[in-house]
């Protein structure tokens, strides 16, 4: 029988996190590897690595003197995949329930240190959708705030789930997560409608990888 083949280190845990502000910050690839690792929060060694084997699998190369990303929708589904089986669950700060989840809409989540993503983020960009599970990213003291704040209980199965932010890099706008986690958080649900919201965002995120 045949070893199982192994993922390489570009779709483990860091390589993620440099995938990701690739595919968020297309421009980045073509910038120095300091600079990638400072978007990514990774060590600069992390960047070369992950860039040498993005380069033998075929998703860089080098067009008219410069760094550039390439089979750019081929790779987005990839770190989709990845970052859902691999990434997302190491990021979980707590799932939590609020008897009343209708307050994600009137707080400013700049202010509160978090960020939307998923169905409330979708929610806050247009209105299509009435979030069933509230998903925010930030860090332990602003979940620790979040929940006393708004009563949450910890539960498991709860209507609220608050992850660590993983990337170091701006967004627009500020409030919201970038529109790829967006769109890979609605995909991890793995529900109907939340995929169907997923599907309005991958154009543009598919053109920006051209």
């Amino acid at each position: 029988m045949r070893p199982r083949e192994t993922a390489g280190r570009a779709f483990q845990d860091k390589g993620l996190r440099v995938l990701f502000a690739l595919l968020a910050q297309p421009a980045l690839v073509s910038s120095p590897y300091r600079s990638i690792a400072q978007s990514a929060g990774v060590a600069h060694g992390t960047v070369g690595i992950v860039m040498a084997e993005l380069k033998r699998l075929g998703f860089v190369g080098d067009i008219g003197g410069r760094r550039r990303l390439l089979q750019g929708e081929r790779l987005l589904r990839q770190w989709v995949d990845a970052y859902g089986r691999t990434l997302r669950p190491k990021l979980l700060l707590g799932n939590y329930r609020a008897s009343d989840i209708g307050w994600w809409n009137e707080i400013d989540p700049s202010e509160a240190d978090v960020v939307l993503s998923g169905e409330a983020a979708v929610a806050r960009l247009s209105g299509v959708l009435v979030p069933q599970i509230i998903t925010l990213y930030g860090n332990r003291a602003a979940a620790n705030r979040m929940q006393i704040q708004h009563r949450m209980t910890p539960d498991a199965h709860g209507n609220v789930e608050i992850l660590s932010r993983f990337w170091r890099f701006d967004q627009q706008p500020p409030e919201l997560a970038p529109a790829l986690l967006i769109y890979a958080d609605l995909l991890a649900t793995g529900d109907a409608r939340c995929i169907e919201a997923a599907a309005t965002l991958e154009e543009d995120l598919f053109a920006r990888l051209k």
